[in-house]
């Protein structure tokens, strides 16, 4: 995809767009304390170097490609 159809998709469907600023949310699953307990809760946190950030979707972004594209 080309990077101004990259930036779109996220201003309009990542959770994680801010005014053109990266909130820096990041999901976690423990998959072995699923794999022990048939479910698992799940953990959010901030990354301190994506936070309040320009979005970096055109470089490549794991929050973007795990969440939004799948």
């Amino acid at each position: 995809m080309k990077e101004t159809n990259l930036k779109k998709i996220a201003q309009n469907e990542c959770a994680n767009w801010s005014l053109g600023n990266c909130i820096g949310c990041d999901v976690y699953i423990d998959t072995g304390y699923l794999e022990r307990n048939n479910w698992t809760p799940v953990f959010l946190s901030i990354k301190s170097k994506k936070a309040d950030k320009p979005c970096t979707v055109d470089k490549g972004c794991e929050y973007f490609n795990n969440f939004v594209v799948k």
